[in-house]
């Protein structure tokens, strides 16, 4: 081996190092999951069920912080930037990873190459409700009504570029219809206006709807999920009923690129473990979660087919967000 050979091999090795030292020796200190999204709420919630469970498996503290604002892109890209060791992961989802490069015109991230997939956490449908009131007591009623004049139906949404705006205009294109939308600086602001009568429907995190449902002021005609949800084991899909649309609001970790491929498994692994508490899956259960938990490659896959289901959702409604 030549003199240049082995000063090549020898940075190679050093280079190296580090990163292998870094793996096998991870965690060894205190572990950030960064929630993007304001304390007290369902996300909020999720993050810190998780992290109680995760430190556990972990060996150490994991803390949550709400990084907030622009629909959880701050917090994402707060992450993006991070050292990419594992000590730094953040509790991301649609919002931040497949409806941000559509809705924003300026994101400071890019969702796939300034992050590793690390696995996905929770998916969780939406209900879609009528005022109890209502002379729309089931879905074939809703779709007839959606067909027949949608221009005279308005909606509420939690906001423009939410799950329950952007889950509607996927429906509306199954359908061909284009009922008027009416955004809502949140949810309990969107289902008030629904029970006053405001609004003809709103398609909502079932977390939102619940109560409503329970109390007998809200009717739900379906959920958006690929299978029925354990809340409404009743209610239909959209899909079974005929209707083309998957829309679940799912959750996951995401951790800066270039971490170490065995520190991306080891937290894969835990939280695998971690998900096999049942007092979390009852406290997710009880908010209208269900959990799912996917390795690297196959969460990866699934948040790039995500992309680009919502890429073409989002361009069609010519939604743009500062």
């Amino acid at each position: 081996m030549g003199l240049l050979s082995r000063w090549v091999h020898l940075l190679v090795l050093c280079l190296c190092w580090p990163l292998g030292v870094l793996a096998q020796d991870y965690p060894n200190r205190v572990v950030r999951l960064v929630v993007p999204f304001p304390p007290g709420g369902v996300v909020d919630i999720s993050g810190r069920l998780l992290a109680d469970e995760l430190g556990r498996k972990l060996g150490v503290n994991v803390i949550v912080e709400n990084k907030v604002g622009a629909g959880g892109t701050i917090g994402a890209g707060e992450v993006a930037r991070a050292p990419a060791d594992g000590y730094t992961i953040l509790l991301g989802g649609a919002a931040t990873h497949a409806f941000a490069p559509w809705v924003y015109r300026q994101l400071r991230y890019d969702p796939v190459k300034d992050f590793v997939a690390v696995t996905q956490f929770t998916e969780g449908p939406l209900a879609l409700c009528v005022n109890a009131t209502s002379g729309t007591a089931t879905l074939d009623d809703f779709v007839k009504a959606m067909k027949g004049g949608a221009a005279t139906l308005n909606y509420a949404s939690n906001g423009n570029g939410t799950y329950p705006h952007l889950s509607v205009e996927l429906m509306n294109q199954a359908l061909g219809a284009k009922p008027q939308h009416v955004p809502f600086p949140g949810g309990a602001q969107a289902v008030t206006a629904l029970i006053a009568g405001e609004v003809q429907f709103s398609q909502n995190h079932i977390p939102v709807v619940q109560a409503h449902v329970k109390s007998g002021r809200l009717r739900v005609l379906a959920t958006t999920g690929a299978t029925r949800s354990p809340t409404f084991p009743n209610v239909p899909t959209l899909k079974e009923a005929g209707v083309d649309v998957v829309a679940s609001a799912w959750f996951g970790l995401f951790v800066p690129g270039g971490t170490p491929p065995a520190v991306v498994e080891r937290i894969h692994q835990a939280t695998a473990a971690a998900a096999r508490s049942p007092t979390l899956r009852e406290r997710l259960a009880a908010q209208g979660d269900e959990v799912k938990v996917e390795g690297p490659a196959r969460f990866q896959a699934f948040q790039v087919a995500e992309l680009e289901k919502w890429r073409r959702v989002i361009t069609s409604t010519g939604l743009k967000l500062d």
